[in-house]
């Protein structure tokens, strides 16, 4: 997991995407985001890891319905 592997916070991680603390955590006990905040804390971390995380190579997340 993105989390352990680079020893991030959940608000090191809001704060890198750009986003509310309690977004990441709503992600991280397995609510569904919409598929624009799931892209832009991927493309977010990506940016500041050096690792490609997009929808296509990261699961674990949940979509909500209309943005599948």
């Amino acid at each position: 997991e993105i989390k352990q592997k680079h020893k991030l916070s959940t608000l090191a991680i809001a704060a890198i995407a750009g986003v509310e603390p309690s977004l990441v955590y709503w992600m991280e006990q397995g609510g569904a985001l919409s598929r624009k905040d799931v892209e832009q804390i991927l493309g977010r971390l990506s940016a500041a890891t050096g690792e490609h995380y997009s929808l296509e190579t990261v699961g674990g997340y949940w979509l909500r319905q209309e943005d599948q």
